[in-house]
């Protein structure tokens, strides 16, 4: 807590002191009030008895209107000041009402009157140190007020007896004030001493709670230990234990085609311990913290791809309708190869446990990131299941043989990756219909896309673009882009102009040359090059590449755009790449 805040905080504490002991203090002025309006009966005129007795039940009447308005909205440091000097008026007004009685008393050398009159004025200063001297400004309003009125009043009848009084009563006053410092000194230590003490029970009560934490840690750590060396003793037994067999049954073995399959499993029990033996140290580097994500930008497309040729197979064999829907061209910034990892986990899992249907992979855009969705038609998840999947060692046990496989760490992986490169993860599921785990990443920036140097081959005179290239011809399609990523450009893909448009639109991309088939789904390409120039307000340098003769040749011939004519060479086309970028830069 800074200077400016304790300060703060000290002066709320010394105004609600006041506030709590407004009944006790109400109570007691009226209770003395009535007993001097009975003693004063016959001494003096009754209509000073009243002008005292109706100040003091006003002004106690607004003390207690404000107490309990107090009660309601509380005192806080907003509106602390106001109620303060709320307070300051109250205290003022209430030593008038009985510093009236000094002024409006006959001055006689009545003793009765001289004795009651001079302790009723110090006793109230007296009293009033107790509860009003938490705050001297209130305390000073109220006592100054009280005596100071009879004192002078006294002093100015220059009678020896009222001179006494006058001078006395004014001691008694600048004691009481100065009593006052003291006592506001003591109350403003017992203020802080609290508040430290508080603060310290609140450290006290977070240390608490971190040893609790810390301690509910290591009994989970302890716990998972134990079913790490549970899970990994039989899990890793059993591979070790099956190659056993198999080798002690090779050395034996004469047929060459036993050889064969003898050799095929033993291969295949070295992966599957390999892959128990990867997945326990993806787990233990997690936990360790020793993973650092080196996030960078690319594009999704990149790493879709290379999963789902990992796992057409066996997902073909299973019958299974593995497809990556088209995500764009969408660059994402985070780290390729962790992502990549929890996406191979999430297809791995969802291939495993779908017996027949599909297994998609999809996205989404929403507010700056791409919404990643593995999705299939397999068993599906319990709801009461769905946050025990996530744990180490943890295997949905539905009587199935794959229940078996593995040590349970996929999609403890999973999640822990997700932790580490701060990509929410959510899964929705249903028993019988199937489930989607879906990754939220931030979307990247496709001019921050490094080329891969190590697969690119530059000679003198090529000339790094950024390239949009247009064709709907699959093979095509892939057989340009590898080649113009080998030579070093930055490549975005579209099927369709639409695709492009969208694209420029959501991306601060202009590109340096636009490569483009004749024939497109949507347009031909001189419409296609033309709307791109349109929308980027840049004359970009393009070629269009078609297969057909005859008219559509023509078209391009007299559209003045450079044309290659397929098959295209690759020495040609890169010729007119560095030819057409240079010359445009140049320009």
């Amino acid at each position: 807590m800074d200077k400016t805040s304790k300060t703060q905080y000290i002066f709320v504490e010394q105004i609600k002191i006041i506030v709590k002991q407004i009944p006790l203090m109400v109570g007691l002025t009226m209770l003395v009030a009535l007993i001097i309006f009975l003693v004063l009966m016959g001494k003096v005129e009754v209509w000073i008895q009243w002008v005292l007795l109706v100040s003091l039940v006003t002004v106690n009447s607004v003390r207690l209107w404000h107490y309990n308005s107090l009660k309601q909205v509380g005192i806080t440091v907003d509106n602390v000041k106001y109620h303060a000097r709320f307070l300051v008026i109250l205290a003022f007004l209430g030593g008038s009402a009985w510093g009236s009685l000094g002024l409006l008393i006959p001055m006689v050398p009545d003793p009765f009157l001289l004795i009651l009159v001079t302790t009723l004025l110090c006793g109230l200063v007296a009293g009033a140190v107790p509860n009003l001297s938490v705050y001297r400004p209130a305390f000073f309003a109220y006592s100054i007020m009280c005596i100071l009125p009879f004192a002078v009043r006294s002093i100015l009848m220059q009678q020896e007896i009222f001179v006494v009084i006058g001078i006395l009563m004014l001691l008694f006053l600048i004691v009481n004030l100065i009593i006052s410092f003291v006592a506001q000194k003591s109350v403003l230590k017992s203020i802080v001493l609290v508040q430290e003490n508080k603060k310290l029970i609140e450290n006290l009560r977070q240390e608490k709670s971190k040893a609790d934490a810390a301690r509910d840690i290591a009994d989970g750590n302890n716990e998972a230990k134990s079913r790490f060396l549970a899970a990994a003793s039989h899990d890793l037994r059993q591979p070790l234990h099956a190659m056993g067999f198999f080798v002690e049954a090779l050395q034996h073995e004469k047929n060459p085609a036993e050889i064969s399959i003898l050799t095929k499993k033993i291969g295949q029990t070295s992966e599957s311990l390999r892959s128990l033996l990867g997945s326990l140290l993806d787990i233990s580097k997690i936990e360790a913290g020793v993973m650092v994500p080196n996030r960078s930008h690319f594009t999704l497309d990149e790493i879709l791809a290379e999963i789902i040729q990992e796992f057409a197979e066996q997902a073909r064999e299973k019958g299974l309708n593995l497809e990556a829907k088209p995500c764009c061209p969408q660059v994402i910034y985070s780290d390729k190869e962790m992502l990549c990892r929890i996406l191979r986990n999430l297809v791995s899992n969802a291939v495993r446990y779908t017996e027949q249907g599909y297994v998609f992979i999809s996205c989404d855009i929403e507010n700056g990131h791409v919404i990643i969705h593995v999705s299939d038609s397999g068993v599906g998840i319990a709801q009461s299941k769905k946050n025990d999947i996530f744990q180490e060692f943890y295997q949905i046990n539905d009587g199935g043989e794959q229940a078996t496989q593995g040590l349970g760490l996929g999609l403890s992986i999973v999640k822990g990756l997700c932790d580490l490169l701060d990509h929410k993860i959510s899964l929705r599921s249903e028993m019988g219909v199937g489930s989607v785990f879906s990754i939220k990443v931030p979307l990247g920036n496709l001019s921050k896309i490094l080329p891969e140097t190590a697969n690119i081959h530059i000679l003198p005179g090529d000339v790094s673009a950024r390239t949009i290239i247009l064709n709907n011809e699959g093979v095509s399609l892939e057989s340009i882009i590898a080649i113009m990523r080998h030579w070093g450009h930055i490549v975005v893909d579209f099927n369709t102009c639409g695709e492009v448009m969208a694209f420029l639109d959501s991306e601060d991309f202009t590109p340096d040359l636009i490569i483009s088939d004749m024939q497109l789904k949507d347009s031909s390409g001189i419409e296609a090059v033309k709307a791109i120039q349109e929308k980027v307000a840049k004359t970009i340098p393009a070629i269009i590449m078609t297969g057909a003769g005859g008219e559509k040749l023509e078209q391009v011939r007299d559209s003045g755009f450079p044309l290659l004519e397929k098959p295209v060479k690759p020495a040609k086309l890169r010729s007119m790449v560095s030819f057409l970028v240079q010359q445009a830069r140049e320009s």
